[in-house]
């Protein structure tokens, strides 16, 4: 009993010792801020793409969870460069930002705008600002996220493309 005793200490203390040195390196993904919605825009109407509007608040735990448990595994992943341009709206420390009409206005007003103060809320526009997918509001259940962000990014680019072209 005393070698497994043994064993284990030793695999508690290699644990111990190698973990830190695995997340001290590890640096958190941070989603792009919102600082120009007019040229987000013009690289969204250039890609043919939906712009993802995460809003969220400093203080908010579910929209801490959004981000680590959906939107950073998106960016990290690389999957989504050419679906989507990612923007986040912090509706409370954020800076100020450039609207889609090209107005300095502060987060809070985008997301009055965009009738987005609950927070997390997921907005998908194209181009010019209008909505193009369904918004996800608030998030529940991590595995079934996804899969509702992926069909709003999906009817959003179908949005997008069908405006395109009828041209408007």
């Amino acid at each position: 009993m005393s070698f497994v005793r043994a064993l284990a200490v030793c695999m508690l203390g290699a644990w111990a010792w190698a973990s830190p040195l695995a997340f001290a390196n590890a640096s958190p993904v941070r989603v792009p801020q919102a600082l120009d919605l007019a040229s987000d825009g013009l690289l969204a109407q250039e890609n043919g793409v939906p712009i993802m509007l995460v809003f969220t608040r400093e203080e908010c735990d579910f929209c801490e969870l959004l981000k680590s448990a959906v939107v950073q595994p998106m960016i990290l992943s690389g999957e989504y460069e050419d679906r989507a341009i990612i923007r986040e709206v912090m509706i409370d420390k954020g800076p100020d930002l450039v609207d889609f009409e090209g107005r300095t206005v502060s987060p809070f007003s985008v997301a009055n705008d965009f009738d987005a103060l609950l927070t997390p809320t997921v907005v998908f526009v194209g181009p010019g600002g209008r909505e193009v997918g369904k918004r996800l509001i608030g998030i529940n259940n991590v595995d079934m996220y996804l899969w509702y962000l992926d069909k709003s990014l999906a009817d959003g680019a179908a949005a997008i493309s069908k405006e395109t072209s009828e041209g408007r």
